[in-house]
């Protein structure tokens, strides 16, 4: 199934995928519809007018942006991809197709309860402040 997804999806990621790790590939063979398709960094993000980039280097972003935390502060839970990009398992659990149902139940039932999808609790916008400063 991934392999078939992943040749659906080509079109969609143009070349840009060289960015990505396997995992974030993987996820993006499902979450396609959030992928921004005009621009040469992948960016996927729920929320209007948001940007979040993914396949991109953190530690270059954290040396040029001072809005981000060094790499060696972050949150165990946050994991960058090879120590140094972003990926979809930086933020996200990584789930199946078998357990997806239970997680997004778990979800819509326990709306006030941390996010089972995230490597961190985002209440108070713990997870966003793993790696920003503000």
């Amino acid at each position: 199934m991934f392999f078939a997804s992943f040749f659906i999806m080509t079109p969609f990621l143009a070349g840009k995928a060289q960015g990505l790790d396997s995992e974030s590939i993987e996820c993006l063979s499902c979450h396609d519809a959030a992928l921004a398709t005009d621009t040469d960094i992948i960016t996927v993000c729920p929320e209007p007018d948001c940007n979040h980039p993914i396949g991109t280097d953190y530690v270059y972003s954290s040396s040029t942006n001072h809005g981000l935390k060094p790499a060696y502060m972050l949150d165990p839970a946050i994991k960058l991809v090879n120590g140094n990009n972003i990926g979809c398992g930086t933020c996200h659990v990584s789930y199946s197709s078998l357990n997806h149902a239970l997680l997004s139940s778990l979800r819509t039932q326990y709306p006030a309860s941390p996010d089972p999808m995230l490597t961190v609790d985002n209440r108070i916008s713990g997870l966003c402040f793993g790696c920003h400063d503000k």
